[in-house]
């Protein structure tokens, strides 16, 4: 069997799907350690949220921001940009994205777009002031053509199937998120989770998925706002008419 959900299961559970490590029968970190290497591995945050977009727990006009702002905490957790307060601006509206100045090239196309989109040519800019919609929707079409060429387009079983496995993976991180561990019970796999639980909305408020210390890497919790007032083109609220 091939395509995109067998590669993918096949990362995670080590053999094709009805083959593999079964797991369901392990400890949930054991379960999310695969499944965060393997999703990572095969697809970025932007497809992932694509794939995962009809479940998610948001209004539709802030599904868009909640993926971006996935994709831009990952970036953020690799060093390929920083996320701070500066500009003259409170709250969501002065966030501040800056490039790292030692940031790997991106070599994923949509990573790639995605920083272009944010950054331009500029080396830092205030993250809700980047209201270009055209370049949104190239951002937009970009994802579709690469999951396109992926078959998670036009293979309905394969896009079934791999968001079963994605919504998996929210279930699984919200019974461990429940747990309320602190960070240090295992960094490693709460770095690696932090992405996907911006993306699944469960990285503030109870229950939520631990955050790394601002000393490692500082990751506001307004972030899916600010990209949400940038893709929407919302201006600062003393500027609304």
């Amino acid at each position: 069997m091939t395509g995109p959900y067998a590669r993918l299961h096949t990362r995670i559970t080590g053999g094709p799907p009805g083959t593999g490590v079964p797991l369901g029968s392990l400890p949930l970190p054991a379960r999310l350690t695969p499944m965060f290497e393997g999703v990572s591995a095969e697809m970025p945050l932007l497809r992932a949220g694509a794939l995962v977009w009809p479940a998610m727990n948001e209004v539709p006009e802030h599904r868009y921001g909640r993926v971006v702002a996935a994709q831009l905490a990952d970036l953020a957790i690799r060093r390929h940009l920083w996320l701070s307060y500066g500009s003259e601006y409170a709250g969501p509206s002065g966030l501040v994205v800056s490039r790292h100045p030692d940031a790997p090239e991106p070599t994923v196309p949509e990573e790639a777009l995605l920083l272009d989109v944010v950054l331009g040519r500029a080396q830092s800019v205030r993250l809700a002031g980047r209201t270009d919609g055209r370049s949104w929707d190239r951002l937009t079409e970009l994802i579709h053509r690469r999951m396109k060429a992926d078959g998670l387009a036009w293979n309905r079983w394969d896009r079934h199937r791999t968001r079963r496995l994605l919504l998996r993976m929210r279930r699984w991180m919200r019974a461990y998120a429940a747990q309320d561990l602190p960070w240090e019970a295992d960094p490693r796999l709460h770095l690696a989770g932090y992405p996907y639980a911006v993306l699944f909305n469960i990285e503030n408020g109870p229950g939520s998925w631990p955050t790394p210390p601002d000393d490692d890497v500082y990751l506001p919790s307004l972030l899916p706002l600010a990209c949400t007032m940038a893709i929407n083109g919302l201006p600062p609220p003393g500027e609304r008419g």
